[in-house]
């Protein structure tokens, strides 16, 4: 075969396959979903733009984002470069069919041209994810920054155009040259730090800065920015001329973790999404523990158990908790500043990090035939994981408020920096396990088939109530920036006081998750059951079981006094006796004797049978 003749067919083939791919999907529903997805999206973005109703920055604040603003943005794209460089250096960013791995690829088609439709197709998406996202921004930034709304929007749809190409361009080459994922590391690694080192000016201009002046062009027009839009169109050119280097086996063990990955997505199945997300990442429990433990009986073996585990992280999560930890303080500056909408960053940002100081519950959720055997409720194991899970979370609360107090533009004063960073971080833990200890929804519920308005919120509800309480936890830092921002004769309490009035109603709600971490299986057992009295069907089944035991029972009675009232009879015609009323066995009947045979008549001849032999011409006449 040809190469022009293997790339018509390839071409058929996926023309085929779209075609199947369209008809199984009537064209309403498509328009349906993406007008409901739209109209989600847009409500939700002029929401949060309006009800926010921050203010205009003054001169000094706008002086300093365009100091240190190009910076922060070219963090962002140093990042997306440095998970690109890792994703591509374990076999993605593809995530292919298993057929079109186990046959196309190892056919005689072009492998470049088998894998640039699903590139492109990818490329389609993340262009889209990016420029919704960076728009998005851009409507948020020009409530408090000064330029034109329309330019705001737009150079924040180009710079989030720019850092999806520059991901999975990176991603792209890096997979195509089968870079080693120790090269991607270090390489990706640098551009982040210098990224870093140039925010605290410590370092000269960074490649990401320039790529950061981008967003800020409706305040600072910079002709040079244009450099970050070429890189990343060449980064994806080149990745697109070496896509045909990609590794089959690890296209293969991708395709199967990414299927299961989406999968579990579909079924809000976090827990299982976390660990497939490890597996695909190749992180693995370091072999030796970063502090070996010590030897002897443990007086609390559930929680020298979680410090093994915790001991055992390996440097890719931490790394991973680092860079949360200074997501979470750059928010934390901001929201300080005034930035309200940066909430939805640093809660979600604490949230994720508690997610990892919970994996040692998380293995007790995952093997629920084990805690059965315990000679406990489940609930007491799970109360005795909750102190590791705030510790972690608390100190990573600390790092967060040591990030937002360092000296710099917006820093927050420390005592609030310390407290808001502890107090968010503990919500935060209270939030990762509600996530875990829910687990995934159940494929039987009767909640499920009700109507859609009900079953639509309660999904709503188990997917945003666990972030949603790591975004309360911050709700002490906006606390101590109005009494901040307004005389202490208006509020009556200092920014310190006005944290310590909001903090507590966040004690209660943690002291509420833990007593609902123990009693989990009770309060699921009686709501379970308050479900099935309510529910018509079941009972209806209930009646029916009831309906048919009064009828058993009303045989088994009529049984019974049809027994009684024979065995009476017999009393009353034998006497009483139970030997009188035995009845006696009935004698067997006398054989009948066999008839013997007739004597022969006269004159006829033959034996001494009674039927007459012969002829009457034979027998002799009398």
């Amino acid at each position: 075969m040809t190469r022009a003749e293997s790339i018509a067919a390839l071409g058929d083939l996926r023309r085929a396959r779209r075609r199947q791919r369209v008809a199984e999907i009537h064209w309403i529903d498509a328009m349906y979903q993406v007008y409901i997805t739209g109209v989600i999206a847009v409500v939700a973005l002029v929401f949060l733009s309006t009800f926010i109703g921050d203010g205009q920055v003054d001169a000094d604040t706008a002086a300093d984002v365009l100091r240190h603003g190009p910076a922060v943005c070219g963090l962002v794209a140093a990042l997306a470069i440095f998970v690109g460089l890792r994703s591509g250096a374990r076999g993605g960013p593809l995530a292919l069919e298993r057929p079109d791995v186990r046959h196309v690829l190892l056919s005689q088609v072009d492998r470049g041209v088998a894998l640039r439709g699903p590139a492109w197709r990818q490329l389609r998406f993340a262009l889209f994810v990016g420029v919704a996202v960076g728009a998005g921004l851009g409507q948020l930034a020009l409530r408090r920054l000064p330029g034109n709304q329309a330019e705001w929007m737009a150079t924040g749809a180009l710079f989030g155009a720019t850092v999806a190409m520059l991901a999975f361009g990176s991603a792209l080459v890096a997979s195509g040259v089968k870079l080693p994922s120790w090269v991607a590391t270090f390489g990706g690694g640098a551009l982040v730090a210098w990224s870093v080192a140039d925010i605290a000016g410590r370092a000269p201009t960074a490649p990401g800065t320039i790529v950061g002046r981008l967003p800020l062009w409706p305040m600072d027009f910079d002709p040079l920015a244009v450099l970050g839009v070429v890189l990343a169109v060449a980064l994806v050119a080149v990745g697109m001329r070496t896509v045909a280097g990609t590794s089959l086996e690890s296209a293969e063990r991708r395709t199967a973790l990414v299927g299961q990955l989406r999968f579990a997505v579909t079924l809000q199945d976090l827990r299982t999404v976390l660990v497939l997300r490890r597996q695909l990442a190749q992180e693995r429990p370091r072999s030796r523990p970063w502090v070996p433990a010590r030897a002897g009986h443990a007086r609390y073996p559930v929680l020298q158990r979680g410090v093994r585990s915790v001991m055992r992280w390996p440097l890719g999560r931490i790394g991973r908790i680092a860079t949360l930890v200074v997501v979470a303080g750059l928010a934390f500056r901001g929201i300080w500043a005034g930035t309200t909408p940066l909430i939805l960053v640093a809660g979600p940002a604490l949230w994720l990090a508690a997610l990892d100081a919970a994996e040692p519950l998380g293995q007790e959720v995952d093997h629920p035939g084990r805690t059965d055997t315990f000679p406990f409720e489940r609930g007491l194991l799970f109360l005795q994981h909750l102190p590791l899970v705030f510790m972690v979370s608390g100190v990573v609360g600390l790092l967060t408020g040591v990030v937002a107090l360092l000296p710099g533009p917006s820093a927050v004063p420390p005592g609030e920096a310390l407290l808001v960073g502890v107090v968010a971080s503990l919500l935060a833990a209270c939030g990762a396990i509600v996530s875990i200890v829910q687990g995934a929804p159940e494929p039987v519920d009767n909640l499920a088939i009700t109507t859609p308005e009900i079953a639509g919120t309660r999904t709503v509800f188990r997917t945003a109530w666990p972030p949603g309480l790591a975004v309360i936890g911050t709700l002490p830092l906006l606390a101590a920036r109005g009494a901040f921002d307004r005389p202490v004769t208006e509020t009556g309490a200092t920014p310190m006081a006005a944290a310590l009035l909001a903090t507590l109603p966040m004690i209660l709600l943690i002291v509420l998750v833990a007593a609902w971490a123990r009693f989990y299986d009770r309060i699921h057992a009686f709501l379970r059951d308050a479900m099935e009295q309510a529910s018509p069907t079941k009972a209806a089944e209930r009646a029916s079981a009831e309906r048919e035991a009064r009828e058993q029972a009303a045989l088994e009675e009529v049984i019974a006094s049809a027994d009684a009232a024979r065995k009476g009879d017999g009393d009353d015609a034998a006497g009483g006796s139970n030997a009188e009323r035995t009845p006696k066995p009935k004698p067997k009947p006398k054989p009948k004797p066999k008839a013997n045979p007739s004597p022969p008549a006269a004159g006829v001849q033959g034996g001494t049978s009674a039927k007459p032999i012969g002829r009457r011409r034979d027998q002799e006449p009398s």
